[in-house]
């Protein structure tokens, strides 16, 4: 039925593109570690583990049946990489999709990689927008050389493995620029400005039922209400995978429909009122001939029973609580997080 918005923020070896990434999580924002959750993965994946022992031999791992079993080899692996530009895309072609499964799964909306482009990574995850966080080459060789202790020389070649940063550039949205210069923060600021992703008021809670109101937001989480006749208050934290109606779309044949159009559409069909069909009694085909009344030209692929009548859920929740003009409350607006109203940190 939907896709949640998903950003990605990539730049070469630094680039710092790592320190934007704190400097987001200090605006309440988790970003995905792309190169983290590779790691963990190939030790904790019995499945990458298997595919890798097949790819590599099972010196990659640690014997079978050991407590060392998931004991990544570095040196054997990373050995078998460097071989060749084919090793290192077989490699790819086992850990990628892992990852971005993890990712998906994870319903966390950022994410970090530096070679997103390279490695053909923004393929595989459908992102909405991409920044690219950039700095002076000169600049970028002497982070690298003092965080890493090595030689000019050796940063200049490890710099030079990667794309060229014009080029990571030409395919982002958003440049984010950290010659230590020009302050970070307000580049930020405007950025999330225009994408709204802390502003949105109407969530989805994953295995909750119902939808929820923003009502205010803490350092480590979100004060919810119940939008519902009990009214009720409670947290909601990043692990509860949230979900803002704003950020939902509906699959077409082809491109995909704001949530908001298509609760405008169902409204248009019923006069305002709640939905007419009863979706719990309804079968798989009544479900669809309905549904083709509000949306004539919605992927049946990938627009599931289950989809709709969550749609006619939240469609009757909203109808109930007065809200009713789609376009106008459920789209993000200013001023609604918290953290909108304080002084940036410096």
């Amino acid at each position: 039925m939907t896709h949640q918005r998903h950003i990605a923020i990539t730049g070469g070896i630094g680039s710092g593109k790592s320190y934007v990434c704190r400097l987001l999580e200090q605006r309440g924002i988790s970003v995905y570690d792309c190169d983290a959750a590779a790691k963990r993965l190939m030790r904790s994946s019995a499945e990458l583990r298997s595919a890798l022992t097949d790819l590599i031999g099972p010196e990659a791992y640690g014997a079978e049946g050991t407590d060392e079993a998931f004991l990544l080899n570095k040196a054997v692996v990373a050995r078998f990489l460097l071989a060749s530009a084919e090793n290192a895309k077989a490699i790819d072609d086992i850990v990628h999709p892992a990852v971005a499964a993890d990712f998906i799964s994870s319903g966390q909306q950022w994410l970090e990689s530096a070679i997103l482009f390279q490695s053909g990574f923004d393929r595989r995850v459908p992102f909405d927008k991409v920044i690219c966080v950039t700095a002076p080459e000169e600049v970028r060789i002497e982070r690298v050389m003092a965080r890493d202790g090595i030689s000019r020389e050796k940063a200049r070649q490890w710099i030079g493995r990667q794309w060229p940063q014009a080029e990571m550039l030409r395919r982002s949205d958003y440049e984010i620029i950290n010659d230590g210069q020009q302050p970070l923060l307000p580049q930020i600021d405007r950025i999330l400005k225009k994408q709204k992703t802390m502003q949105q008021t109407i969530l989805s809670i994953a295995g909750k039922p119902g939808l929820y109101k923003l009502v205010s937001r803490g350092k480590n989480n979100l004060i919810v209400e119940a939008l519902d006749n009990t009214h009720k208050r409670m947290p909601a934290f990043g692990t509860d995978r949230i979900t803002s109606l704003a950020d939902i779309a509906m699959f077409t044949d082809t491109d995909d429909v704001p949530l908001m159009d298509v609760l405008d559409n169902l409204k248009t069909l019923e006069e305002g009122k709640k939905c007419s069909l009863d979706a719990k009694k309804a079968s798989g085909a009544e479900l669809f001939d309905y549904f083709a009344k509000v949306l004539p030209n919605f992927d049946r692929d990938r627009v599931h029973g289950s989809d709709i009548k969550k749609l006619i859920q939240w469609y009757n929740i909203l109808i109930e609580a007065g809200i009713t003009d789609f376009k106008e409350e459920l789209k993000p607006t200013e001023g609604d997080n918290i953290a909108d109203r304080e002084e940036p940190k410096e």
